[in-house]
């Protein structure tokens, strides 16, 4: 396991006060990176090979998010390999041991020259070994894309949303999607699914649908082939 201090900033709270939806993401992304620093798998070390970790899921589980000011700790894991993908847990906890929030995620590991999958080498899981999975609940890494979607907005990728891979970074696709979110939707879960890669100058659109308790946001290209699908689940407290 992988354990790290963090303090919740006022650039990273949303209007109530509090880390942000979208800061949370960007919290386990950065735990998830600073554990591949810890291994001496770090991104950088990966691309000198032509090989990357990419995000192929998120299932989120708020408890509670921190306010402005407030310590927590985040924590990560691995709990699988099996052929393409690895697997592994985050946890942020208060300093007392409060569970804040709990996340699964799913992971490919890929060759970037061609950007195709690749079975996971040896010395990955030798270096991250696994541990026991998270007791949480195990949901599909699919998310549905609706047939009523509505068009939000449309926007050009610039050179800010990148990430070292040179494609859009996983908690852009979260922050865009939690921008279009009605102002009172207080969101308990969160699944996502990302498709493929959007790169610098793509035009993306963001596209909408509300189901029940479930608000869903798909972000695709002009012929409406989704690069990114999250279902968000409104809080019934």
């Amino acid at each position: 396991m992988y354990r790290y201090k963090d303090r919740v900033s006022f650039s990273r709270i949303d209007y109530t006060g509090r880390l942000s939806v979208s800061g949370v993401v960007d919290a386990m992304q950065d735990c998830c990176m600073f554990h591949s620093e810890a291994v001496g798998r770090s991104s950088q070390e990966l691309l000198k090979i032509n090989r990357a970790w990419l995000v192929n899921s998120w299932h989120i589980v708020f408890k509670r998010r921190p306010k402005m000011g407030e310590e927590f700790f985040a924590s990560t894991w691995a709990y699988q390999f099996k052929g393409v993908f690895g697997c592994r847990n985050l946890l942020l906890e208060s300093l007392d041991s409060e569970v804040l929030a709990c996340a699964d995620s799913h992971w490919f590991y890929a060759d970037v020259t061609t950007g195709k999958p690749e079975k996971v080498a040896q010395e990955e899981i030798e270096a991250y070994g696994t541990q026991e999975r998270y007791d949480m609940p195990k949901k599909s890494r699919k998310v549905r894309c609706p047939d009523n979607l509505e068009l939000c907005q449309k926007l050009t990728v610039c050179q800010s949303y990148l990430d070292t891979n040179g494609h859009m970074n996983n908690g852009q696709y979260i922050r865009l999607a939690t921008n279009v979110l009605p102002k009172d939707f207080a969101v308990s879960e969160l699944r996502a699914e990302y498709r493929l890669a959007a790169h610098l100058d793509d035009e993306i659109y963001i596209r909408t649908a509300k189901e029940n308790d479930c608000f869903y946001v798909i972000i695709t290209d002009e012929q409406e082939q989704p690069y990114f699908l999250c279902e968000l689940i409104e809080s019934d407290q």
